[in-house]
């Protein structure tokens, strides 16, 4: 699969058109990473969104004693490190490689890059992020509900 054809499954593109995500493709970067590797750790500088082109990444927190709570476990066409782009912050989960893993990688300075070029398509990016940041929201609210009120 292209990397256009991969942005052009994700939310993050949905509402953009084939020429807008030929653009930011043009963007983004390409690497390799080997199976059971680091990819961020908690408290690292925030400096890239990552797409998986293909492989599984395992997001993580880092609870008492070094034990790993395990959050989710993302595959082909999924992204994580969204907040990077909007801020400049440390991350406040890891993510690590389950298996060989290809990434599309957008750093800050290339998102800016994009809205400078194109502000439509980086405005319709920002928007993704806006709802999914939402939908998040939402649901871990109703899962902190639930435990407080069981």
């Amino acid at each position: 699969m292209s990397n256009v054809e991969l942005l052009q499954k994700t939310i993050l593109f949905k509402s953009c058109s084939t020429e807008e995500i030929e653009l930011a493709a043009g963007l983004f970067q390409e690497r390799l990473i080997k199976s059971d590797t680091s990819i961020f750790t908690e408290k690292m500088s925030a400096e890239a969104l990552y797409i998986i082109k293909s492989g599984n990444v395992r997001i993580f927190i880092t609870a008492g004693e070094g034990e790993q709570k395990a959050l989710l476990v993302l595959g082909p066409g999924d992204f994580f490190g969204e907040l990077a782009l909007l801020q400049e912050e440390s991350r406040f989960v890891s993510a690590q490689s389950e298996s060989a893993v290809e990434l599309l990688i957008l750093t800050r300075k290339d998102f800016q890059a994009l809205m400078d070029l194109d502000p439509r398509t980086g405005a319709r990016v920002l928007m993704a992020i806006a709802k999914l940041l939402a939908m998040r929201i939402k649901a871990y609210s109703s899962r902190l509900r639930d435990m407080l009120l069981a």
